[in-house]
């Protein structure tokens, strides 16, 4: 027994010296850095950062620990420090220094990410490199080099024509949620600001995007550099380098956005950057570039980096929750777009031509955000206007796919709603069908400074009863400003069907009635629904019909009998049909934009035997 104990007490003896000895052994190197964990770091620590202050070179920063947050985020520790530098005494936390790689002698912690709302002092929340590098190594669907694109679904059935759901808002919550992990009332330790520079855009466009923008913590600042030259100067990097700018391009050309980072580490798999996600939309597709620092502007509110891009790099292809992975082979999609105006003589600039990044959801609100910009520049007159918009969404393989739709008002073209090319471009990135490329979009604005459209005044019939398969003329009014009444004479087929019953005769404007469609089961299908709209240069006579229709397997299947109902709507079976009230439609070219609705009632008499 005696010689089993010395035995094992010999055991454990080599077996802890052992272990001491593996302690002392480094831990592997990443990006041929040497690393450091997060239980190996302790208060007091001294060491240094790099971040980009001005230029293109990273510059060191003091920083000495204070302490860990443990379980920051699941499975994720905090280091916090407190970073000493002349401009950071100044400024705080800075929009634009996230994922500066942070050293403790000599070893990589982490990456500066997170700040205090309101804090004055500049204290800083690090990241491990750990919790990063695991997102290095997460597997990813597609082969390095090559951009997943936009389309993965986010729907796994169908989207309603009429009621499209609110992709955004839930994405939006969620980044909101994520921001705000440590609530107090002395404010939240939340990611650090990423400045996102705005060129060329107008206010309300800006204003605009930045509410959309909001929940992301990504700031679209107005005039904060963002364009970069049409070419790299001859002095702009390279590569990557750690603590170098990364910029990510959203819009280029006559407008520019470039959201803007910090890298944390260059590795030969990918460059890991921001130590936090920029929206969390996992696997992605932004253009990426090397950017140049111009000034860090210090402010109460929120301190930032004024930069701008200098050269194309790769393509930012994983935004996670505790990094960014940037792939300097990848190239990522976009979308050439035009916007032209026309009617405005003397305007220093009627066209617009920008590359937007073609990545869902991102792609349709950077193109409302070039339409609204280009009106506010070239058209904010507040005047009587009318206008024809002409969009054409280019799609590879099938084509254009054109809209042409018609508007007035009396305050300009403040109320522009959105063309029918953006209404297609949000449902093709968010559909439950599969992907098509978008090879480019052309939104061509006609106007016309003239009360140039006409409304509904009255209907009226000159009888209060009409017979079941004859016919009725209306008498439709129609207003104009600066001119009499204009009236129009509209027939109309009385239904047999509504023998005995009341004929139901609406009289409106195209853009005010919404065709009959049946919910789209192919992606034909909902490039036709989205195309298919009343012109808003016309009347639509819709007549109530008394029985329903079905929409199914994409065809709508107007006024059926209750026995064929039925039978398209078993209860055995979710194969079944959708119904809707059936109405009987006629479009009465006009020729100008017509607003308003009216209706009337006449009862039909009964089949006389």
């Amino acid at each position: 027994m005696r010689n089993l104990s010395a035995a094992a007490a010999c055991v454990a003896s080599v077996l802890v010296a052992a272990g001491a000895l593996l302690a002392q052994v480094p831990r592997p190197a990443a990006g041929g850095i040497e690393t450091m964990a997060v239980d190996d770091v302790r208060p007091g620590m001294r060491g240094y950062g790099l971040t980009v202050f001005r230029g293109t070179r990273p510059e060191r920063f003091d920083v000495e620990v204070l302490d860990t947050i443990h379980n920051f985020r699941p499975h994720m520790d905090l280091i916090l420090i407190r970073p000493t530098h002349p401009t950071l005494e100044h400024a705080g936390t800075v929009g634009g220094m996230s994922g500066s790689p942070i050293f403790i002698e000599g070893k990589l912690i982490g990456a500066y990410a997170y700040g205090w709302e309101f804090g004055r002092d500049p204290v800083a929340g690090v990241t491990p490199i750990a919790s990063m590098l695991a997102e290095l190594r997460r597997p990813r669907r597609t082969p390095s080099g090559v951009i997943p694109g936009s389309g993965i679904p986010f729907d796994i059935a169908p989207t309603p024509i009429s009621a499209p759901r609110a992709r955004w808002e839930s994405l939006s919550q969620s980044a909101l949620a994520h921001r705000a992990p440590v609530a107090t009332a002395y404010g939240s330790l939340v990611p650090a600001m990423t400045p996102m520079a705005i060129t060329g855009m107008g206010e309300r466009a800006t204003q605009h995007l930045a509410e959309s923008l909001a929940p992301f913590g990504i700031v679209p600042l107005q005039g904060a550099g963002g364009g970069g030259a049409a070419r790299p100067p001859d002095d702009a990097p390279a590569r990557f380098e750690n603590g170098g700018a990364v910029g990510v391009r959203m819009v280029q050309g006559d407008i520019s956005g470039n959201i803007t980072g910090t890298v944390t580490l260059v590795t030969p798999e990918g460059v890991l950057a921001f130590g936090h996600p920029m929206m969390g939309l996992g696997e992605t597709s932004f253009p990426a570039t090397i950017a140049r620092v111009m000034w860090i502007l210090a402010s109460e509110r929120r301190s930032f980096k004024i930069s701008e891009p200098v050269r194309a790099m790769g393509a930012l292809i994983n935004d996670r929750g505790s990094a960014v992975v940037v792939d300097p082979r990848a190239t990522a999609p976009t979308i050439p777009m035009r916007v032209s105006i026309h009617g405005v003589d003397g305007a220093p600039h009627t066209d617009w031509n920008v590359t937007l990044a073609a990545q869902r959801p991102m792609a349709a609100r950077l193109a409302a955000s070039v339409v609204e910009s280009a009106l506010e520049d070239t058209v904010s007159d507040m005047a009587d206007a009318a206008w024809t918009v002409q969009s054409r969404v280019f799609l590879r393989g099938r084509g254009p796919v054109e809209f042409t739709e018609h508007g007035a008002g009396a305050e300009g073209v403040r109320s522009l709603p959105a063309p029918g090319g953006l209404d297609l471009l949000t449902r093709l990135v968010d559909n439950a069908f599969g992907s098509v490329p978008v090879d480019r979009i052309e939104v061509d604005l006609t106007l016309r400074w003239q009360r140039d459209f006409s409304y509904v005044r009255s209907v009226s019939a000159d009888v209060a009863e009409v017979d079941p398969g004859g016919a009725v003329e209306l008498s439709v009014v129609l207003g104009r400003y600066g001119a009499g009444p204009e009236r129009r004479t509209v027939r109309v087929e009385v239904p047999r069907e509504l023998a005995g019953r009341e004929l139901d005769i609406e009289v409106a404007g195209g853009t005010e009635v919404v065709p009959d469609l049946a919910e789209p089961e192919t992606l034909d299908d909902l490039i036709r629904n989205v195309a298919t709209r009343y012109p808003g240069d016309a009347l639509v006579v819709s007549v109530r019909m008394p029985s329903q229709g079905v929409t199914l397997h994409g065809r709508v299947i107007p006024n059926l009998p209750n026995s064929a109902l039925d039978a398209l709507r078993p209860s055995a079976s979710t194969e079944s049909g959708d119904p809707f009230q059936s109405y009987r439609r006629t479009v009465v070219p006009v020729g100008r934009v017509v607003l308003g609705r009216d209706r009337v009632r006449l009862r039909v008499r009964e089949v006389r035997l």
